[in-house]
């Protein structure tokens, strides 16, 4: 082999993840495409209910949720709530929310999946939203006929969409910065009813996909949602969060025959996520270059090789989040930073 080729196979080498990465990422949002709206409908907004679970209805947060899930027409909204404090809130909410479509309901422990299940007795709708308490719908109306447009087919048991926090707009801070981290990191799923049991959508998705439901995502501009943990500290706290259930959950999901079945590519990305960890990768791809040339006795290459595979990592990283740059081009001062925020954040969530 020559010197250029040996060169050209240890640069490849040491780098063919991120490639292979940013080339499917190009390649799947470029074929992808949403659920369009049906001109005849078997499913409308009155055949929606709404479920929110959550142990304070007084935050203002919390009524911009219930405010923003209102202006549609959906059938009921049930707030299933918890705690001593909820308890001593619900006059003083059913005061500022008469609407006759709300129902508050309210239990002494305190659990997400058990004020959920209580909830379930009080849905009499084809279809259910499990909403959290501070996730706002967007004020189109064509919202809501978006997402549930894929129940149109017989076998769609959940749809998922995308749910962005919300950008402020922040100057050049901190608080940009951390805003602009949330920005790139959130999807929620709508669906079906199912059972209740431990890491909640993960679950449902499991036992969707035993039981032979197709999961459909909405991603295009109408189903968008908006939520509020894009703040310092609450999106640290959701870091956090992320990497408990990841390490718990994970390991199960993999473990999910039926999923390898019908789903290969996503279980195969999941197992990557097992191996990737950009803190120990990426100096071990300088360190395979540097070991691959030295055996081959090209080692004056290694600053130019190493030069173009740190270009080759970074324009690959870069690919990946571009279109967030495209809509908001101003936050692109916080790319450097993005950089070594994803070599720690990336086993919470997959940055990368």
């Amino acid at each position: 082999m020559s010197g250029l080729g040996r060169i050209v196979s240890a640069m490849f080498a040491s780098s063919w993840e991120y490639g292979t990465g940013a080339h499917t990422t190009i390649l799947g949002n470029h074929r992808y495409r949403s659920v369009s709206r049906p001109s005849d409908t078997t499913y409308h907004a009155r055949d929606v209910t709404v479920v929110i679970p959550t142990t304070d209805i007084l935050s203002n947060t919390f009524h911009h949720v219930v405010n923003s899930i209102l202006k549609h027409s959906v059938a009921h909204i049930v707030i299933p709530t918890a705690g001593t404090k909820a308890k001593g809130q619900r006059a003083a909410f059913e005061t500022l929310f008469s609407d006759p479509r709300i129902l508050v309901l309210h239990r002494e422990g305190t659990s997400r999946r058990q004020q959920t299940a209580q909830a379930m007795k009080y849905v009499r709708t084809p279809l259910l939203i499990l909403q959290d308490d501070h996730t706002y719908w967007p004020n189109e109306h064509s919202f809501l006929q978006s997402v549930i447009a894929p129940f149109e087919e017989p076998t769609t048991g959940a749809v998922g969409v995308v749910l962005e926090a919300r950008h402020r707009q922040h100057p050049f801070s901190f608080s940009g910065l951390w805003n602009f981290l949330a920005y790139l990191n959130e999807h929620v799923l709508f669906g079906m009813m199912g059972p209740m049991n431990v890491d909640d959508d993960k679950f449902h998705t499991r036992w969707l996909i035993d039981h032979g439901w197709n999961i459909v995502l909405q991603a295009g501009p109408e189903t968008t949602m908006t939520t509020e943990l894009g703040e310092w500290p609450k999106f640290n706290e959701q870091v956090l969060r992320w990497m408990r259930t990841s390490y718990r959950s994970n390991p199960r999901q993999l473990l999910h025959g039926m999923s390898w079945i019908r789903y290969p590519y996503t279980r195969f990305n999941l197992l990557v996520w097992f191996f990737r960890l950009s803190l120990i990768q990426e100096p071990l791809m300088f360190w395979l270059l540097h070991a691959t040339l030295q055996t081959y006795g090209e080692l004056e290459y290694f600053k130019i090789t190493a030069t173009a595979l740190y270009m080759w990592v970074v324009a690959m990283k870069f690919i990946k989040i571009s279109a967030h740059f495209e809509k908001h081009p101003r936050d692109i001062v916080y790319f450097p930073a993005y950089l070594k925020a994803s070599l720690l954040f990336q086993k919470a969530k997959g940055i990368s």
